[in-house]
């Protein structure tokens, strides 16, 4: 052998050895990469760097399978395929891991990496009986991150105590929201504003915390909530912009809750925390449709109009335009609307209750209807609801509707009497609000004569065997039987036998 060839041979494990160790090097620094990415709360970024770490791992235990590494590059390839969101792919290196690596940190590092893959599958039963040795690791890390897991295990089996005590005591920040979840499955949900009000381990997410909030507003009611809310964003280490980004979700549920004061309050407050960005915008907006929804009468919203003008003139974009836009055309016709006809008057009613969400102003305005237009057969409709709107106006409101309007379809459902005037009442409505395209046939397919307004009210339950005016015979609605009396039926002829 030459020289040359000598030193050729004595070089080649060492250049071997350089490439495997490189190779892992490589896949064990992409997968700190992707630990530190999730930790940040980058996701996407995290799942990128773990995925780079897998095929490294792979590629090394395809060419050094029986290294000393080989249990490493095992592990990293299943852990990295699963915390990639690969668990399809992760589940045959972790099963072979499970049972062929023996080391403590690796063995339970593939615990905590099939586990995983088993929640993402529903197998719950399976998740909880691989973590169960993990619980009591000596390292604190995998320790807490095996109690996230199997709380996540408990919940999902409906244990939601001891799902409390498992996310409890773990230090993950995902475990704070799964445990505020087991709070309000489990009708705990007033212990929640405590365990939100205290500093909480890790780097939070705003986009995990608003589902959860949105849930315990459904539990508890917004306001209550809101309280909980309000102690988070205090104590948490979040950024502006996820503050307002809180703050904004917490007032548009106020806001659909009708608490339009505790609405325009978070507004405001999300618009000092970013007042140049587009949450900024988006909640200086919302805080004048806050005072729109908390309009009295019509009289309240031109000082509304004006400050949306004001508001619109210092140059909005995005989604903040858009807004504005929609309420300032909201705004033009309740402007409009005492001066209207008939249906617009109506019309600006019904948006200021269920656009607007002005229950005071939607009130009135049904009220003022009731009053210019007495002898419209929707007058009594526009009580019945201002009634539901202000139930503290039943004393007055209801001796008039009683009085003037007994044999009305709409006080008739009021009091619980059923009439068959009250679908073609509904009928007409929609033709006059041109909500639905009027039916010709409508008043020949109708059981009973059309309601006629007036002092009389309409005319309700027509004599027995009584023929709509102008109806053709043999003319009806598809699919509703015509009433006939007994004697006009043919006689049942019997089957015939087989």
């Amino acid at each position: 052998m030459t020289r040359a060839a000598l030193a050729a041979a004595l070089l080649l494990p060492a250049a071997a050895s350089c490439v495997y160790y490189n190779g892992m090097w490589s896949a064990q620094r992409l997968a700190r990469e992707g630990a530190k990415r999730e930790a940040r709360g980058e996701t996407v970024e995290a799942r990128q760097a773990w995925a780079r770490a897998a095929v490294k791992a792979e590629s090394v235990l395809a060419h050094h399978p029986h290294s000393g590494w080989a249990d490493d590059a095992l592990v990293l390839q299943g852990e990295g395929r699963a915390r990639s969101g690969a668990c399809a792919e992760a589940v045959a290196p972790l099963d072979r891991a499970l049972a062929t690596v023996t080391a403590p940190p690796l063995h339970e590092r593939a615990v905590l990496a099939r586990a995983e893959c088993a929640l993402h599958a529903g197998e719950v039963a399976l998740a909880a009986r691989v973590i169960e040795p993990v619980l009591a690791s000596t390292d604190a890390g995998r320790r807490s991150r095996a109690e996230y897991l199997a709380g996540l295990a408990a919940l999902a089996r409906g244990d939601r105590d001891g799902a409390g005590v498992l996310l409890g005591r773990s230090q993950e920040p995902a475990a704070r929201v799964a445990q505020v979840q087991a709070l309000i499955a489990a009708d705990r949900a007033a212990e929640v504003p405590a365990l939100v009000g205290r500093k909480l381990p890790g780097r939070l997410d705003e986009g995990e915390w608003l589902p959860v909030f949105d849930a315990l507003a459904a539990a508890v009611g917004p306001e209550s909530a809101s309280v909980s809310v309000q102690r988070f964003v205090a104590a948490q280490s979040l950024s502006a912009g996820a503050r307002a980004r809180l703050l904004l979700a917490d007032g548009d549920r106020l806001l659909a809750a009708r608490a339009t004061a505790a609405a325009g309050t978070r507004y405001a407050a999300a618009a000092r925390l970013v007042p140049d960005s587009s949450e900024g915008q988006r909640a200086r907006v919302r805080a004048v449709r806050a005072a729109a929804a908390a309009a009295t009468g019509p009289a309240n919203l031109a000082a509304v109009r004006q400050a949306l003008d004001r508001l619109t003139r210092t140059g909005l974009s995005g989604e903040a335009a858009q807004d504005a836009r929609v309420l300032q055309a909201l705004l033009q016709q309740l402007a409009g609307a005492e001066t209207g006809s008939e249906a617009d008057r109506f019309r600006a009613a019904e948006l200021a209750r269920d656009s607007l969400r002005a229950t005071h102003l939607a009130a009135a305005l049904f009220e003022s209807f009731a009053r210019a237009t007495p002898t419209s057969l929707f007058a009594p409709k526009a009580i019945v609801a201002a009634l539901a709107l202000e139930p503290g106006a039943a004393d007055s409101l209801l001796p008039v509707l009683d009085s003037a309007y007994p044999a009305s379809p709409y006080t008739l459902a009021l009091h619980g009497e059923n009439s068959p005037a009250y679908a073609a009442a509904e009928d007409s409505l929609a033709q006059m609000l041109g909500v639905e395209r009027a039916d010709p046939g409508a008043a020949v397919a109708a059981l009973v004569a059309p309601p006629q307004p007036g002092p009389r009210g309409p005319a309700l339950d027509p004599e027995p065997g009584a023929v709509p005016r102008g109806a053709a015979e043999g003319t009806r609605r598809p699919g509703v039987r015509r009433p006939g009396r007994p004697d006009d039926r043919p006689p049942q002829r019997p089957p015939d036998r087989l």
